[in-house]
């Protein structure tokens, strides 16, 4: 993470913090939703007003008296944004009557001493009253009236930000666009979260044994052995239920898209399982389909039996028959175990993906073929004319041939396992066209 400011948003559950975000952001970044305890982690997102860069923390809504273990590990995610802190907006909902909660969050506000700008959101319909004059009692005076929802007075919010920044904000930005992108995927609770904090070292994703802690995809820039990654922890792919909440569908639309905008997917496994399920194989396929490099990860081994883990193994090679580029590692985020093999692993990955063959290798290669081994369509015999590599990050070629091969599925893979036994390609999809 760049030492850029940051800009915390800081309220009770379900006042608008995330829509506030994507309004800034102007996107649909953060999840929103009715019902509280959504956002869950602490994310980050990239901003600027005014010539100003800084990163904007999404934090779930505080609730103290809650007793829940999920609502203590939403607020002690919550603190660690006030306390990395430059500026804090205080966000209150004005359409509403001050809550205890409110007075709870401005006492931790007040001790913290940092830059509060007071923020009173949901002024959607400025002909109707409001509970504003109620909240001076927090001693931040009046609070700043905006609507999220609808953009009113978010300029006037950016430019109090703006003022309130530190003066040396001005720190040169790392390209994200150059990193390698790395998305952590799997079945929920198979220690995506704990893998992805492990990397970034601190705790910003909420790790729990309940199933569907993570809602939302977070991201974050790592430096590794003077090398910049971007890891992604996903949300967990559940099998698709017909009746999917739209909760559930809107969390699943973002693990996917954050696959779509990786190199690399993480396929996480749990060691301690007796087999790989339909959704593990239906996770690989959907990385194929998008170009992205994989490699297995069987997490948690230190709690796994090594029988276990050796049938788990077998059964994953039978279940991954039609992909057998795919490179399989064992490791334990909490012990450490097997991770300077991953960060290894990330590298190949991404050399093999980016690799580049010549027109003259290629073709030299299907030349040679020809004599020692005959494929035929309808009598004719296939041959292929002339390869050439067309793409990398996926690898793509196009095959000039005598016959139309598109349809012929076992021309595609004679075509694919000749390319990857003379030139790997590691963890990475080959896609291929032809013409004749």
């Amino acid at each position: 993470m760049e030492n850029l400011p940051k800009v915390a948003i800081i309220g009770r559950p379900n006042i608008g913090k995330s829509t506030l975000i994507n309004r800034i952001c102007k996107s649909r970044e953060a999840i929103v939703h009715q019902q509280p305890m959504i956002t869950r982690d602490r994310k980050y997102y990239l901003s600027d007003w005014n010539n100003k860069d800084f990163y904007l923390l999404d934090t779930g809504g505080i609730d103290l008296k809650s007793t829940k273990r999920l609502s203590l590990e939403i607020f002690i995610q919550a603190k660690k944004a006030i306390d990395e802190a430059d500026v804090i907006i205080f966000m209150v909902d004005i359409s509403e009557p001050v809550s205890v909660m409110d007075g709870e969050i401005a006492q931790i506000l007040r001790k913290s001493e940092k830059e509060i700008i007071f923020v009173g959101n949901k002024w959607d319909d400025p002909g109707r009253s409001f509970y504003t004059e109620d909240y001076l009692e927090f001693g931040f005076g009046y609070p700043l009236k905006i609507s999220a929802i609808h953009g009113k007075n978010i300029g006037d919010l950016l430019d109090l930000v703006a003022e309130r920044l530190p003066a040396d904000s001005s720190e040169q930005i790392i390209n994200q666009d150059e990193l390698p992108v790395i998305s952590i995927l799997g079945r929920p609770n198979v220690g995506k979260s704990t893998l992805f904090n492990t990397f970034i070292r601190e705790e910003r994703a909420i790790v729990d044994d309940i199933e569907g802690t993570t809602r939302d995809s977070i991201d974050s820039i790592v430096t590794i052995r003077e090398k910049s990654y971007k890891f992604i922890d996903t949300a967990g792919l559940k099998r698709q239920k017909k009746n999917m909440d739209d909760l559930e569908y809107y969390s699943k639309l973002r693990t996917e898209r954050a696959a779509s905008e990786s190199d690399i997917a993480l396929i996480l496994v749990d060691s301690s399982k007796l087999k790989i399920t339909k959704q593990d194989v239906k996770i690989v396929e959907m990385c194929i389909d998008k170009g992205i490099s994989i490699c297995i990860v069987f997490s948690k081994i230190d709690l796994a039996n090594s029988e276990i883990l050796d049938a788990l193994i077998k059964d994953l090679d039978y279940s991954l028959r039609f992909a057998h580029f795919i490179p399989f590692l064992k490791i334990s985020a909490n012990t450490k175990k097997g991770l300077g093999s991953l960060v290894k692993m990330i590298d190949t990955l991404m050399e093999e993906r980016a690799k580049k063959i010549s027109d003259k290798k290629l073709t030299e290669l299907f030349k040679s073929l020809t004599h020692k081994k005959g494929i035929f369509i309808k009598g004719k015999q296939f041959k292929v004319k002339f390869v050439r590599q067309i793409k990398t990050s996926p690898p793509s070629f196009l095959i000039f041939s005598n016959l139309d091969a598109t349809r012929k599925v076992n021309i595609r893979r004679y075509i694919e396992n000749n390319i990857r036994e003379e030139f790997d390609f590691t963890g990475a999809p080959i896609f291929l066209k032809f013409k004749y």
